[in-house]
């Protein structure tokens, strides 16, 4: 509070600072100051629960009730093969990667921007994006916010699946603060067409400690925490009532390379603080998942992944970005780590459930009548329960090791591969109205 009243926040945009005077907050030139009433009056409006609609009513999302959304990862320019190493993404890879997004069990969003095709023009390329998430799958999809134009044309595509936008909400927008202390004018422009339409935004922060961030954790905590409440406060004051998502990212630097890590235990601790923090305001929270600085899946990309991802969940954090697929501190994406985040996706969610007590649970009938020196095997109470009482792996290897040799020693990496190009191969994409189909091809036809 003491950074947003005497330091301030930087709002390059004419629009923002003018709602920002409307409502008696302080500005000097583009610099807002903001004092403590100001901030919690606002953000008290903000729900502290929403439901994100798909086109498919059963794949409808609940955001902040406790159970964890998943969603892929975001924003990676290149995709890492199996044969060629890292290369640039192609759209062609984007259809493949939202069919898999359909595909995978433990992906709730279908997302958005998973990778960055290379191969398109930079002015068709959200709309050829967005199309993909809406034809290749009913799950609820992830908006564009590349500036007002991304935005408007995401609000144009939802109207076209479900008519008025902004009776509810039926997507959400990644806004990005720009560490330190500050926005960019594409993220302010789309965060105007988000809350003017009350479309969920997710507000977050990627401070690096040591470079846009102090280098301490609990500095870092400072500066993200005078962003975001920055710019939630300004989602309320454009339009009360607004679902919005309190996010952070924010990670340190390897202080040898100067490079992102994103695979750190710092990470991890600055994301169960995060999550504190997110109950305090009484705000839904998001942060990262299975996230490595590994640049393959390798041993390091599954033990990085495997403990963000469970810190991250174990935190209760309730909206999960990049929770499949990301390598090399953000900078690619696996379509074989894709497969095996969700398996990691699975195994964690299940882990998070525990185990029912109760008088049928404790089994104690079936304990006696099997007594000292007899077996469960035959029995119809396992019988009954063999198929549904334990998580079962999709791509995680339980053969013998003789049914393993015989079959060439395949690691899960290869079993990974062999599951998502079975997947893509037997996608169908779900039915939709004719009459839909053709408007949003028109659509994306005129950008």
């Amino acid at each position: 509070m003491q950074v947003l009243a005497e330091i301030g926040v930087l709002f390059p945009n004419q629009e923002a600072l003018a709602v920002f005077e409307k409502h008696g907050v302080k500005a000097d030139g583009q610099k807002v100051f903001l004092t403590e009433d100001q901030v919690m009056k606002a953000i008290a409006q903000a729900p502290a629960q929403f439901t994100i609609h798909a086109r498919n009513s059963e794949r409808d999302v609940r955001i902040g009730d406790g159970v964890p959304v998943l969603a892929p990862g975001y924003g990676a320019p290149f995709i890492v093969d199996l044969d060629v190493g890292k290369r640039p993404a192609t759209m062609d890879d984007y259809h493949k990667l939202a069919k898999l997004a359909h595909a995978l069990p433990n992906q709730d969003l279908s997302g958005h921007l998973m990778a960055e095709p290379a191969d398109m023009p930079p002015k068709t390329v959200r709309s050829q994006m967005l199309h993909a998430h809406i034809v290749h799958s009913d799950k609820p999809f992830i908006g564009s916010t590349a500036g007002a134009a991304g935005a408007r044309h995401t609000m144009e595509l939802a109207s076209i699946l479900f008519g008025r936008v902004g009776e509810r909400p039926v997507t959400i927008g990644l806004i990005n603060s720009l560490s330190p202390l500050g926005y960019g004018s594409e993220m302010l422009e789309a965060l105007l067409v988000y809350a003017h339409h009350r479309q969920p935004v997710i507000v977050a922060a990627l401070s690096m400690a040591g470079s846009t961030g102090p280098i301490t954790l609990a500095g870092v905590l400072v500066q993200q925490n005078a962003e975001l409440l920055a710019g939630i406060t300004l989602t309320q004051l454009i339009n009360p009532g607004t679902p919005v998502v309190y996010g952070s990212a924010s990670t340190n630097l390897d202080m040898r390379t100067g490079g992102l890590v994103i695979g750190s235990p710092e990470f991890s601790m600055l994301t169960g603080a995060h999550a504190d923090l997110c109950r305090y305001y009484g705000l839904p929270s998001r942060s990262g998942g299975a996230l490595t600085d590994s640049h393959s899946p390798d041993v390091q990309a599954g033990y990085e992944s495997m403990f963000s991802l469970m810190t991250t969940l174990n935190s209760g954090i309730d909206i999960v970005l990049h929770a499949a697929g990301i390598l090399s501190s953000f900078l690619s994406f696996s379509y074989e780590k894709f497969v095996l985040d969700d398996e990691i996706c699975g195994l964690v969610r299940h882990w998070l459930q525990r185990f029912p007590v109760d008088e049928e649970t404790l089994a104690f009938p079936i304990i006696a009548q099997v007594g000292p020196g007899g077996n469960y095997l035959m029995e119809m109470h396992t019988l009954g329960r063999c198929r549904t009482e334990f998580w079962q792996p999709a791509v995680s290897s339980r053969d013998g090791i003789e049914s393993w040799m015989a079959a060439g020693r395949p690691d899960a990496t290869h079993r990974a591969r062999q599951r998502w190009q079975k997947l893509v191969a037997e996608h169908q994409d779900p039915p939709l109205d004719p009459t839909i189909t053709r408007q949003l091809q028109v659509l994306v036809d005129e950008q």
